[in-house]
């Protein structure tokens, strides 16, 4: 049938194409018969011999189209799973993976990496610098995410008043005045406004008590402002007059002496 629509086709176009003239009612024919090879092109593209994902297939073994990701590969242009960017942790809490890393057994280098980290406490586990420039545009981020996020407990100024606290939700821990409780539990006490950045990061990412998660509502780099935002409210609270300008400085010993 497809033969015999072609050869009466050539025949209708072989008198225009030498200057002839054009048979009586060839373009009423050619007109819809284009549409019909237009539609045939598109279904055989259509049907392309690809898979979707997660469909079977009988060409691999283990009878699945989509394959597993080769051993080694790592995203390009993204951060590691393991990144303190994406954690907040440093690389040496894993001490067989740094073993692993460097070629040697974890014999004598676990032994002592062990001990180093035993003496220097759960803290030592997380990041003490931010991964990310400290900038003022940074900074302004972090307190706007802040006002979003969390300001609804921990209120504006980070002592854990906020209006779902008012409301009987479980009030969080002041910022200023508080120990972590996550080091607690782990037999160490050390105030919130002297943990490392990364375990505030941790907190914000995967939750800690009655603080739900937010690594599903907030991207890593606004993580991070935020906690930059939290540092800056606890240095305000707490930094040493050497370190304020003068006129601040001096604003804050007259008050602190009760002078007008």
């Amino acid at each position: 049938m497809k033969s015999y629509a072609d050869s009466r086709l050539l025949r209708l176009l072989v008198p225009t194409l030498r200057g002839g003239a054009r048979p009586r009612g060839a373009a009423f024919f050619l007109f819809p018969f284009s549409f019909f090879l237009l539609s045939a092109c598109q279904q055989q593209m259509a049907n392309q011999p690809s898979y979707r994902p997660l469909e079977p297939s009988s060409f691999f073994r283990d009878g699945r189209a989509s394959r597993p990701l080769p051993p080694g590969t790592v995203p390009r242009g993204r951060p590691l799973a393991d990144s303190p960017l994406l954690t907040g942790r440093t690389h040496t809490t894993d001490v067989s993976r740094a073993a692993g890393l460097i070629g040697l057994g974890t014999g004598d280098l676990f032994g002592v990496l062990g001990q180093r980290q035993a003496s220097a406490g759960p803290a030592a586990e997380y990041v003490s610098d931010f991964p990310i420039p400290v900038t003022r545009a940074a900074l302004v981020r972090g307190q706007e995410r802040f006002t979003i996020f969390c300001a609804v407990c921990h209120d504006a100024a980070g002592t854990g008043h906020g209006k779902i606290v008012e409301r009987g939700y479980l009030q969080p821990p002041d910022y200023h005045t508080d120990d972590a409780r996550g080091l607690r539990r782990r037999g160490v006490t050390v105030p919130l406004r002297n943990v490392p950045v990364g375990y505030l990061f941790e907190v914000v990412s995967n939750g800690y008590g009655g603080m739900p998660d937010y690594a599903s509502q907030i991207p890593p780099e606004d993580r991070w402002k935020i906690v930059m935002y939290v540092r800056t409210l606890q240095l305000s609270w707490h930094a040493p007059l050497r370190d304020l300008p003068p006129e601040e400085r001096e604003k804050a010993r007259a008050q602190r002496e009760g002078r007008p």
